[in-house]
């Protein structure tokens, strides 16, 4: 139920869930310009079980370069304009966790939840 709970506001908040309980996560998040006309990595909420193995590859379709920031679990990576990069990491601790973009602190954040 409260997974359930958590994939509805996700989507009631205009974010995308990627909830897995398989000990491995791989998924694309793609930095876009979002309808508001903001620079927004997408999706914007990724839920994961606690133990599993994460590995994000970071598409960055702007010319500029962005940041990708999980600071919890030592995330902080720089993707260079029109480039990819990948980060991988264990999530091995539960709770709710801000993403954000630690070069420009003002575009859209989001948040990295862990399941117990």
């Amino acid at each position: 139920m409260r997974l359930l709970a958590m994939a509805l506001g996700a989507v009631l908040l205009g974010g995308v869930v990627a909830a897995t309980y398989g000990g491995e996560v791989n998924l694309t998040v793609v930095n876009v310009v979002s309808p508001q006309d903001v620079k927004i990595w997408q999706p914007t909420s990724i839920t994961v079980k606690k133990g599993d193995k994460v590995t994000l590859r970071l598409i960055n379709k702007h010319a500029d370069e962005h940041g990708y920031e999980i600071a919890a679990f030592g995330v902080k990576e720089v993707v260079a304009g029109d480039k990819t990069a990948s980060v991988s990491f264990t999530a091995d601790k539960a709770g709710v966790f801000p993403i954000k973009c630690h070069l420009h602190p003002a575009h859209v954040a989001g948040q990295f939840v862990v399941l117990e």
